[in-house]
Order: C-alpha cells, then sequence, then structure tokens
C-alpha cells in the first residue's frame, strides 16, 4: 500500500479495519459511521493519501472484481481518485518504493500495532472543520504531526508532533496543552470525556512531544465527534 504514494503527499492516515470492526470501539460509534465502514466490508485496510487537493484510497482486501469506483493495481490491492492520481499511484507502485518516505516512517513509529494512525507533513493547512480546525495550529511549528488509536477495553488517542527546533518544540507542547483546554470548552457534556480530558499525559524527548488521553471507547467516541461539530 505504501508503494503507491507518490512524492506530492502530505498527509495520510491508515485504518486496519479488521482490528477495528472486532474492537468494542465500533458499537460507540454513530450510525453514519458504521453504515462507512460497512462499505468496506471485503477491506481488511485501508489508506488515504492528500496531496493538498485529491484524496487518493488505497484499498487492501480480497477482491474478485474491482470495487466500486476504484482500479486493481494488483491481486487484493485497489486504487480510487481522480484519474491521474490513480495512474500516479500505479506507476509508483510499479518502482517498488514509497514516494512518502518520511511519513511512512513517522506515521509507522507512532501507530506500530494500532487500528488507526495518520501522520502529517507540518507547515501545511488541513481542510478540517469545526473544532478541529484549531489542529491546523499545531501544524504551524511541526516538521511532522500525527495521532495514533490503540483500541480495547481503554481506549488510547495519541497526538504526536516533531518540531522544527528546540523553540518550536515548546510552542508544540503548548499548543497541544492549549488543544485540551479547547477539548474543555467544547461544551462536550459527558463525565466520561470531562475525566478522559482531566487526565491528559504529556512527555517531552528533544523536539518530539506526545499527548496521550485514555479511557472507555465511548469517552473517545463522543470526544471525537464533538471535536467534529
Amino acid at each position: 500500500m505504501a508503494s503507491c504514494l507518490t512524492r506530492d503527499t502530505l498527509a495520510l492516515a491508515v485504518a486496519d479495519l479488521d482490528k477495528l470492526r472486532a474492537s468494542p470501539f465500533v458499537a460507540s460509534l454513530s450510525d453514519s459511521a458504521r453504515d462507512l465502514l460497512a462499505q468496506y466490508g471485503n477491506d481488511s485496510k485501508l489508506l488515504l493519501a492528500w496531496n493538498g487537493r485529491d484524496l487518493l484510497i488505497i484499498r487492501r482486501g480480497l477482491f474478485k472484481t474491482p470495487p466500486p469506483g476504484s482500479t486493481i493495481v494488483e491481486p487484493g490491492l485497489a486504487a480510487a481518485g481522480t484519474p491521474r492520481r490513480v495512474s500516479a499511484a500505479i506507476a509508483q507502485h510499479h518502482t517498488g518504493a514509497t514516494g512518502a518516505p518520511d511519513l511512512i516512517d513517522y506515521g509507522s513509529q507512532i501507530g506500530a500495532g494500532r487500528a488507526v494512525w495518520l501522520a502529517v507533513s507540518g507547515g501545511i493547512a488541513l481542510p478540517l472543520n469545526g473544532n478541529l480546525a484549531n489542529l491546523n495550529h499545531l501544524l504551524e511549528d511541526a516538521k511532522l504531526a500525527g495521532a495514533a488509536l490503540d483500541l480495547g477495553e481503554e481506549t488510547f488517542l495519541r497526538v504526536d508532533a516533531k518540531g522544527r527546533t528546540a523553540d518550536s518544540a515548546d510552542r508544540l507542547e503548548q499548543r497541544l496543552r492549549a488543544l485540551v483546554s479547547m477539548a474543555k470548552e467544547a461544551g462536550i457534556h459527558s463525565p466520561e470525556v470531562e475525566e478522559l480530558l482531566n487526565s491528559p499525559s504529556m512527555a517531552r524527548s528533544g523536539p518530539d512531544v506526545t499527548l496521550t488521553l485514555s479511557a472507555p471507547p465511548g469517552a473517545v467516541a463522543k470526544l471525537l465527534a464533538g471535536l467534529a461539530r
């Protein structure tokens, strides 16, 4: 899947759908989110890549025929997106190497074994709405940033950022703390969410800053839904 990523990739997200389906987290999702997951019933993994203009979707699964709107890259691997993006992804795949090694390396480190993870290049603005748009402030000082969701009886949400300099790492830590405060003020009325936001864990190692939140699956789902409003 990584070999389909072209050099212009700015952000990517990976979902292990088998792990997601088997987790208690699914029961806490909205009906629309579960319906979306059902559309990928034959998929085991999903990769979304954004280049600042278009979205590329790479699907891994047991496909007897091309999934609707997709093109087969090789048996068990399909790509969907604009014709230009799909053609570029197939051409990149034939080289046998990813065009976005920094994002893959960073995302694989923070997302190893996790059900969902994402990695983003710093200095860009993601097309986010609602309270989530505040995450773009974090990217202003980051060389790379990412997040990972570890699902089980206890759900762990981890947000990572790598500063460009020591000073930018200081600002990243401040902005991560500010994001927690912003989430508290988002009006998500739930004792579970309040408990989640009152016990964040912050770690710093050189230019790397990590924020970890842990709670029952329902609390994390409510937090993410509330921030998206």
